[in-house]
């Protein structure tokens, strides 16, 4: 039933003054905020178990998994490395594992202490009967359960069936947490437990392995669960849960579903544990787990579906990512999610080695998303942060990338100097030669040394003239089916084909009675036998992307030609994210992301790395709330109206555009000639959208010569369900190549005036690529870079993304 309009109007006048808040609301919220923040200032513990070389089915990121972890821990959160224990493949038996925990973290922890345990490996289950002397006054019988267990490399194998298994019990670890003398405890899981009857969803590998059909459990562990019993004098019918633990715990996706992990360009990773320590490089001490963490979700989702869904608990038993507008800020609460403090800035990476007498630097590069980090290639430029506690004479680093293998790149060193200081000839000379002068000059102004440890982050980002869509051809597919897709897709202009083990975009395969429909309440479309569609990585259908199919199916090159107009929408949309680059640049715009219907309420909040402390303050409090956003991605039901209001925090106007990309697989774009103004000039126009300097508009423009009904704020979301995205991108100048490109090659929305589906999304993706290097051209002159690929300024635009699952 619609809203009537005085009704309406009410909504829309609470959604329109939410978007513009109350500073003094603002700040009384910060204030509570700030107070309950709790830093560790005790000492900082981390166990960290990674496998892949299990004998009966190898996995391949877990050890990489660790890595990822030492580094962030080590050079963001300020952890010693000697205070990291990890076992890795051969050392982590099952004995090794929970003989480390106990020297390692409980017998070392004290209350003040900041404890963090992670597991990256093989989840499985074992079945487990209630026996006589532990049922309570709730069981009249025996009753079979299940218990999941992390599978350590001696594990038994699944060739010998029948004998006691060899796992760490989860009730186990459970009894070892909570043997801690600290309740600052972070508990990691990227596996899962549920086998979902194949090693792989689409190219993803599983992290699970088929549950053992013996209940007989290792007399040691037995023995060890008694010995935690006895020190936390519990009964043996006393059971443990998670939500009874201290601290977080961070799974890779709830119970029943499975953790994935995939191949990328160098490395394999799991997607939940590359996903949360790429965003945990961005964060500030302003910056609560919680935003974090939906982001991570954000990017499992977009690659494995609703399969899975990360989590996140807490012991207050209140999920974080549940907290509603009247939710009580305790401090607790707020406590648990601050547990990881960073000590340093927000960084695209660490600088882990300087070489060849101060010429060639070693870089770690977790901090930059995937998407991003795949783009890394000769000539890339990184800086030193200029905060850097470390580099003390003011001078800044330009890193010239050189090479890069997954996340490890080698850079050479060129000096720069930080608040117009200059360094002489003989300096300039004496580093580029990696003297150490013991000169007059050297004594006034020390030759200045990289140093391991200084924080990094993009400069000039450069992506390729010609950038490709990788498509991985299913290895379910016959030899002719493969022989014939690669043929048909040789015939599409920047579109490359894999196999399932190298990094992909798409998977290309059939589709069967058993395919995962984009949404699990969806009905399952009619199939036959010869069907063809582009999946995403996790076998999740992309939509309109299935043939209509028959009686006599399609051949395969049929399908790759239908898919062609397809291809490129997909290209498009990846080079529109190629330019995302909130957590680097400098340009000061935030956005708040609202719905207007069917609830008036900000949703969602983005802002960039040159927004200052206050308004981060503003944008990272309690009280954004979203429908249904149990799993830390925000859901938002079909037909919501939705508007954003941008804010330009600079003293520079900002010209800006915004794209969607809808759930049914289009590219929307607002009407760059949009304003709020009536609409009753038919100039298109130059220059596009712009924001004055501290100023902030509404997105799109509410239409002030039309009746204030539902179709004059925001724009719809039409469905069908699935994964929406909308990108914010700003620039110093205006988008003009990107305007022109978009003149008489658009369609106007049915349901929306200013909302229009570009048609030709690949010329204007490209288009706007130009617009940016023109931005940038001044910045990229200065820093002497020749190169005949976009050569982009890091500084000089900024995208921000907004993903919402649409139900």
């Amino acid at each position: 039933m619609g809203l009537k309009r005085r009704e309406f109007l009410q909504r829309a006048s609470l959604a329109l003054g939410a978007l513009g808040i109350s500073e003094a609301w603002w700040w009384r919220l910060q204030s509570r905020y700030s107070t309950a923040l709790a830093e560790t200032t005790g000492r900082k513990l981390a166990l960290l178990i990674g496998i892949n070389e299990y004998p009966d089915a190898a996995l391949s990121g877990c050890v990489t998994d660790v890595e990822m972890q030492q580094e962030l821990l080590v050079h963001k959160f300020g952890f010693l490395p000697n205070d990291i224990l990890t076992l890795t493949n051969k050392q982590a038996t099952r004995e090794n594992i929970e003989t480390a925990f106990i020297s390692h973290l409980t017998n070392q922890a004290k209350p003040d202490d900041l404890v963090l345990f992670h597991f990256s490996g093989y989840g499985s289950r074992v079945s487990k009967m209630i026996d006589e002397d532990e049922q309570n006054e709730e069981f009249s019988s025996s009753k079979l359960t299940f218990q999941n267990t992390l599978v350590p490399i001696d594990a038994v194998s699944l060739k010998n069936e029948g004998r006691a298994i060899n796992d760490i019990l989860e009730e186990t670890l459970w009894l070892l947490v909570q043997s801690l003398d600290t309740t600052k405890v972070v508990t990691v899981l990227d596996t899962s437990y549920v086998y979902p009857g194949q090693s792989l969803q689409g190219v993803l590998r599983v992290r699970s392995r088929p549950s053992s059909t013996t209940e007989q459990v290792n007399k040691k562990e037995k023995a060890m669960q008694t010995l935690l019993r006895d020190r936390l004098s519990l009964e043996r019918k006393q059971a443990i849960n998670q939500s009874q633990l201290p601290g977080l715990i961070l799974n890779a996706s709830r119970d029943n579903q499975f953790a994935t992990e995939t191949d990328w360009n160098g490395f394999s990773s799991g997607l939940f544990t590359y996903a949360l320590t790429q965003n945990l490089w961005h964060t500030t001490p302003a910056t609560k787990l919680q935003i974090s963490f939906a982001q991570s979700t954000s990017f499992v989702e977009q690659l494995a579906g609703t399969y899975q869904q990360p989590e996140l608990k807490e012991a207050t038993k209140q999920s974080i990512a549940q907290f509603t507008p009247e939710a009580t800020i305790t401090p607790i609460a707020t406590r648990y999610q601050n547990l990881l403090t960073p000590l340093s800035p927000p960084a695209s990476g660490v600088v882990t080695s300087v070489e060849d007498n101060g010429k060639i630097a070693s870089l770690w590069l977790g901090g930059l998303p995937i998407n991003v980090l795949d783009a890394v290639k000769s000539n890339s430029l990184f800086t030193t942060v200029p905060s850097s506690d470390l580099n003390s004479n003011n001078y800044q680093f330009k890193l010239q990338i050189r090479s890069r293998t997954g996340l490890t790149a080698k850079a050479s060193i060129i000096i720069e100097t930080n608040n117009s200081q200059e360094l002489s000839e003989q300096e300039k000379q004496q580093f580029e030669n990696g003297e150490n002068s013991n000169s007059q000059t050297q004594k006034s102004s020390p030759n200045p040394q990289l140093l391991t440890g200084e924080m990094v982050r993009e400069k000039i980002r450069i992506l390729p003239k010609s950038t490709e869509l990788t498509i991985a051809l299913d290895p379910e597919l016959s030899r002719i089916e493969r022989v014939d897709a690669t043929s048909g897709f040789s015939a599409e202009s920047q579109v490359t084909v894999v196999n399932n083990t190298q990094a992909a975009d798409y998977v290309f395969s059939r589709v069967g009675e058993t395919t995962i429909a984009q949404s699990l309440s969806a009905p399952l479309p009619s199939m036959y036998q010869g069907r063809y569609a582009l999946f995403s990585l996790g076998q999740v259908l992309i939509p309109n992307s299935a043939g209509e199919g028959g009686e006599g199916g399609e051949a395969v090159k049929v399908a790759v030609q239908r898919l062609s107009s397809q291809l490129k929408t997909l290209l498009a949309a990846k080079i529109l994210r190629l330019t995302s680059n909130e957590g680097s640049t400098q340009m000061k715009v935030r956005a708040n992301f609202a719905t207007i219907t069917p609830e008036a309420k900000i949703v969602m909040r983005r802002e960039t790395l040159g927004v200052s402390n206050e308004a981060k303050f503003k944008t990272n409090i309690e009280g954004v709330g979203s429908f249904g956003a149990s799993d830390g991605l925000l859901t938002l039901p079909i037909g919501s109206r939705i508007q954003c209001r941008l804010y330009n925090d600079g003293d520079r106007p900002v010209y800006f555009m915004l794209f969607s990309l809808d759930s049914s697989g289009r590219i929307l774009v607002l009407d760059p000639a949009a304003s709020n103004q009536p609409l009753n000039n038919n100039e298109s126009s130059e220059t596009g959208l712009v924001i004055s300097p501290e100023d902030s508009v509404n997105i799109p423009p509410v239409i002030s010569n039309f009746p204030r009904d539902t179709e004059s704020f925001g724009w719809k979301l039409i469905g069908p369900e699935g994964l929406a995205e909308s990108l914010i991108i700003c620039s110093y100048q205006p988008f003009k190549e990107t305007i022109a490109a978009l003149n008489g090659d658009v369609r106007q929305m049915r349901d929306d005036r200013l909302i229009q589906e570009v048609l030709n999304p690949l010329n204007v993706a490209q288009a706007l690529l130009r617009d940016l290097q023109s931005a940038s051209q001044s910045a990229v002159q200065s820093s002497g870079l020749s190169t005949d690929d976009y050569a982009l300024d890091i500084n000089s635009w900024a995208t921000m993304s907004f993903v919402c699952r649409v139900v």
